[in-house]
């Protein structure tokens, strides 16, 4: 076959496990009528022509003609998605010597890191002009350019080719070098916004030809850590538009008339360097509501950005990007067409998404084998990318502490690995940070901690963890899980602990309300709080959402209740009905008294599981008994049998402040003895006692009340 034989390829996003390595995937098809093995070296002919190593493709593209390379070859390549590139064999030398000039100041560069940079660098591909991303071990991720290299052409870096590395090169910062690759769990989203920024800068000619506006700005919201700066820094690599970064804060000021000209002078540039992408960080700050705002100056720079982003039109190509994780603060009169045309929601991701952040934030980090990233991916549920991230440097720290506690802080530090027990220690310092204000800690109770109650433990378990353990089976018998369950019964029979239990055993969020933190003297604060628990649980789903003691929060309108409670039963009601386009949110609650419960909620579609728990029989008393004195010094003599008859009435919460009494006597008695006492039969027959005692007068005080 001739050496000069080529094909033409259309160009698609890379792998996030090759990003950085410098390899491409092709169809075998296409290796094949290129005489190419896997391995082999390849020419990529875009505007520059560059060398890279060549892999089958697998997946989506499977069959397709199609390159699959990541930003830092398409940029090297000269290209953009969807171009077209000629693909062709090239011999790949070894390189005697290359030449790399850093395109940050490293001033910590030394001698040792050359040896790691060599390791990094084997087996890549290089030629004159490329740049290089490239995680260095103990550093962050460094950019490189080839600025010469022996032999001329491409070359591979061996064990004995000599790295020089050269003076920095100024004004290359590393925010530029971040490519869609690494925007991980937002595919669609990146998708839509590539279409709208691309298409009209690109083709404005087909445009005009249709007699369409192309659009003029997208608007990206959603909670705090999701990617929507980093989408944005993403387009700022990958377009070859101008881009202006603007955070909002940065355009107010306080004297009069100059946030309005800072504002202008960035739109005046867009204009001269256009095609342009100005960026609008945290649009909020500069555009606020205008009826709820006092301050002059935010109504008039709210008015000139309405002046300007309506003069784009004859601006040229210029595309307006806004981002705000509070979309409802910002004045109504920008989301209308001709100002901000698209909404774009950048959600928390979902479990592929997870996986693919954990991919991007661990490929420079040497993990040990049994980490297992998609385990990793199904627990972490309703972590944003920035809690993936602070997860990672977490485990990472986590593994660097316990080596130099073995070595000190004198010595070098040896080649370790992460582990999962780094991983799993690590999530128990970071916590989903869209639940983190109302945050309960994940329960610490598991079912063998609850006595008793097999029936509604094993109730709880199927509607709870059987949706998501076993989703197939659900499917097949169209079951749902039930959007709420409320559990009943005297007070101090388990309740709560048995939801706890169930909170841990799912694995799942667990967002724990108590009625207190609704309530507020100001008109419709609480039904606003209300809300925002039940947003936040939407997009943390699977969560369980507990409320307890929920009569004393949602009392029956037929009992008196007070104008608060009432419009907190419409808005949970609108709530409940909220969760038909969602799944994944369970509302788990509490009730002694469920007569007072307004029986709108009790029906299917609300609360349409009932469950009743009673208070425990004689086998269940003994079984409580155990687990609450399983820790206690416990003499031989102790018969749980007769202790669950003579504790009749109790009921596990009874049972639990029966044994804590049973273990102050005890030492007591070891205190007057100075000797220890072990807890015996006696000793839990006098705690019955006294605490029958205390039963009869509490319920002579209420009967005299």
């Amino acid at each position: 076959m001739s050496e000069n034989r080529y094909i033409e390829l259309t160009v698609k996003e890379g792998l996030v496990e090759d990003s950085r390595k410098g390899i491409v995937r092709i169809n075998r098809e296409d290796m094949e009528l290129l005489g190419l093995q896997t391995g082999d070296c390849v020419s990529v002919q875009g505007e520059k022509g560059i060398a890279v190593k060549v892999f089958p493709a697998f997946g989506d593209v499977y069959g397709m003609h199609v390159i699959q390379m990541d930003g830092i070859v398409r940029r090297n390549a000269g290209v953009g998605l969807n171009e077209t590139v000629k693909i062709s064999k090239a011999e790949l030398r070894k390189a005697r010597k290359v030449v790399l000039s850093p395109l940050e100041d490293f001033s910590e560069w030394k001698k040792d890191d050359e040896r790691e940079l060599r390791d990094v660098l084997r087996g890549i591909p290089l030629i004159a002009e490329d740049e290089l991303s490239v995680i260095l071990f103990g550093h962050q991720e460094r950019g490189f350019r080839v600025t010469g290299t022996a032999p001329g052409g491409p070359v591979t870096v061996g064990m004995d080719t000599d790295l020089y590395i050269a003076q920095p090169e100024v004004g290359v910062s590393k925010r530029e070098r971040i490519t869609y690759e690494d925007v991980g769990g937002l595919n669609p989203q990146v998708q839509k916004i590539r279409e709208i920024l691309e298409l009209p800068l690109k083709l404005p000619d087909i445009f005009r030809k249709l007699g369409i506006e192309a659009p003029k700005g997208i608007l990206l919201f959603g909670p705090p850590g999701t990617g929507k700066t980093l989408i944005a820094r993403a387009v700022a690599s990958e377009t070859k538009a101008h881009f202006i970064h603007v955070n909002g804060p940065e355009i107010m000021h306080k004297f009069y008339g100059e946030s309005e000209a800072k504002l202008r002078e960035v739109f005046e540039e867009a204009r001269r360097q256009a095609p342009s992408i100005v960026f609008l960080d945290e649009l909020d700050a500069i555009a606020p509501r205008r009826a709820e705002v006092h301050g002059e100056v935010e109504k008039r720079v709210v008015a000139q950005l309405l002046a300007l982003m309506d003069g784009l039109e004859n601006r040229g190509q210029v595309i307006v990007i806004g981002a705000t994780n509070i979309p409802a603060s910002l004045d109504p009169a920008l989301r209308r067409p001709g100002r901000f045309d698209r909404e774009m929601a950048i959600m928390p991701p979902d479990r592929e998404g997870r996986l693919q952040i954990l991919q991007i934030h661990t490929k420079g980090m040497p993990l040990a084998d049994n980490v297992d990233l998609s385990h990793l991916a199904q627990i972490t549920y309703g972590f944003v990318g920035a809690d993936l991230s602070a997860l990672c440097k977490e485990a990472g720290m986590g593994a660097l502490r316990k080596i130099l506690a073995e070595i000190g802080f004198n010595r070098d530090v040896p080649h370790f690995e992460v582990s999962m027990a780094d991983f799993t220690a690590a999530l128990r310092e970071v916590e989903p940070s869209a639940t983190r204000e109302y945050y309960s800690e994940i329960p610490d109770v598991d079912w063998e901690d609850v006595g008793g109650l097999a029936e509604a433990k094993e109730t709880l378990r199927v509607l709870l963890e059987l949706p998501l353990n076993n989703p197939e089976a659900c499917r097949e018998y169209r079951f749902t899980p039930p959007r709420g369950i409320l559990l009943t019964g005297p007070s101090g029979s388990g309740k709560t602990l048995l939801a706890k239990a169930a909170g841990k055993s799912a694995k799942v969020n667990f967002i724990s309300v108590s009625g207190p933190t609704l309530v507020s003297r100001w008109l419709g604060e609480a039904e606003k709080a209300l809300h925002d628990i039940f947003v936040k649980a939407k997009q943390t789903a699977p969560c369980i959402l507990f409320f307890d003691e929920l009569d004393g929060l949602v009392r029956s309108r037929s009992t008196g209740s007070s104008n608060v409670a009432e419009r907190l039963i419409s808005q949970l009601v609108l709530e409940f009905d909220g969760l038909e386009q969602v799944e994944g949110v369970t509302v788990l609650a509490a009730s002694n008294r469920p007569e007072l419960i307004d029986p709108v909620l009790l029906r299917a579609g609300r609360f349409e599981y009932i469950l009743q728990l009673s208070l425990p029989q004689a086998a269940e008393r003994a079984e409580i008994l155990k687990i609450h004195s399983r820790m206690l010094p416990l003499a031989e003599d102790v018969d749980y049998s007769e202790l669950a008859e003579k504790t009749g009435p109790m009921s596990g919460a009874e049972l639990a402040a029966l044994c804590h009494k049973a273990s102050f006597i005890a030492l007591t008695q070891s205190m007057k003895q100075d000797a220890g006492v072990k807890i015996n039969q006696a000793i839990f027959v006098q705690a019955i006692a006294e605490l029958k005692v205390q039963r009869e007068l509490r319920e002579v005080s209420s009967g005299g009340g």
